[in-house]
């Protein structure tokens, strides 16, 4: 037995109640031509797939037969033409190939949220795997990739890939810029001490830009205090070590004058447009499609995000220029939407 599947049997499993509350949410969907499954502990993918397809349903992962064949059966009963479930979690892969055996016109897909340089993480090459073999074996019918190189890179080996494009819109409202502050204020969010997030190089940047300078972030672990405080870093009050709500974070990201997201790897992250949505402009790494080809580039992407130099100089380009910034992605939004919704459809095509 591998390391993956002796993992599987500690994970989380479904409550009777539970698993009533999926039917129920399933039965909703009855003879919609789709559903999408999420798994609610991985908040980026969840907004991910809230934002950009309808009839998402909440589905943690688990390793419950009866829970699977259950909820497969729901799947079977309310004629739904096809399922897409968005990222791979333990148990998908059981109820996938359940659903295929129940009833094998039902399309089945799945929306991968990652690329090979995760593969240095836990399980990400292991679910990835999962996804290819359940396509070579014919029960998966179409794999989206958020990652316009991972989507191209599949095509290239045979398989039936597709890029969809995410994308978001805001849908409460927002406080007010700020105006005039003494402070230039940046926020740091989802960085965290992961090697792929690039946190202190972009940390370093924001002690170039100015004296009068304060960082949010989250999370701000034990390290990252201990770098601020040998940067003379100024951190917010409002930094923190936990996660908080999406309508938090976008009260964060429109309280600041600039929000980071260099990270050194990327698919296609919600921050950036998240806090340009705001009214805000957001350094990037050159590993996503946002703004290629375009004068919003010049502005926001960083060519190397090893380079702190270069972060510092885009960060402050963005505080001297963010009302053009902000017009010029206004207008590049429009353009955007449409073809994220016309990537959607033609995987739903697929």
């Amino acid at each position: 037995m591998n390391r993956h599947v002796k993992k599987i049997f500690s994970i989380f499993k479904y409550s009777k109640k539970e698993v009533e509350n999926i039917i129920q949410n399933i039965n909703r969907c009855k003879d919609r031509e789709y559903i999408v499954m999420y798994n609610p502990e991985c908040i980026g993918v969840m907004n991910s797939a809230k934002e950009i397809f309808e009839n998402t349903i909440e589905l943690k992962e688990q390793f419950h037969k009866k829970a699977i064949e259950t909820i497969a059966r729901a799947v079977v009963d309310s004629h739904i033409k096809q399922i897409i479930f968005s990222t791979m979690a333990y148990g998908y892969d059981a109820l996938a190939e359940k659903i295929y055996n129940l009833n094998e016109n039902i399309k089945v897909k799945f929306l991968w949220h990652g690329s090979h340089s995760l593969f240095v993480n836990d399980n990400e090459e292991y679910f990835l795997n999962s996804i290819l073999d359940l396509q070579k074996r014919g029960i998966v019918t179409a794999i989206g990739f958020a990652k316009e190189s991972m989507a191209k890179f599949y095509q290239m080996k045979g398989f039936n890939a597709y890029f969809v494009k995410n994308t978001v819109h805001i849908h409460h409202e927002l406080p007010a810029n700020r105006i005039n502050q003494d402070e230039v204020k940046i926020g740091l969010y989802a960085a965290g001490d992961r090697w792929e997030k690039n946190t202190y190089n972009q940390l370093s940047a924001c002690s170039l830009v100015s004296r009068k300078l304060v960082v949010d972030c989250i999370p701000a672990t034990e390290l990252t205090m201990n770098y601020c405080k040998l940067m003379n870093i100024k951190l917010s009050n409002e930094s923190c070590n936990h996660s908080v709500s999406r309508e938090e974070l976008i009260n964060k990201l429109s309280n600041n004058d600039v929000n980071l997201y260099a990270t050194f790897t990327e698919c296609s992250p919600l921050i950036p447009l998240e806090s340009l949505e705001c009214g805000v402009p957001c350094v990037i790494g050159d590993n996503t499609h946002y703004f290629k080809d375009t004068e919003l580039e010049q502005y926001l992407v960083v060519k190397s995000e090893d380079n702190i130099d270069e972060i510092a100089d885009k960060i402050k380009l963005c505080i001297e220029n963010k009302s053009k910034i902000i017009d010029l992605y206004k207008n590049w939004k429009k353009t955007y939407d449409d073809q994220s919704k016309e990537s959607v459809n033609q995987f739903l095509k697929g």
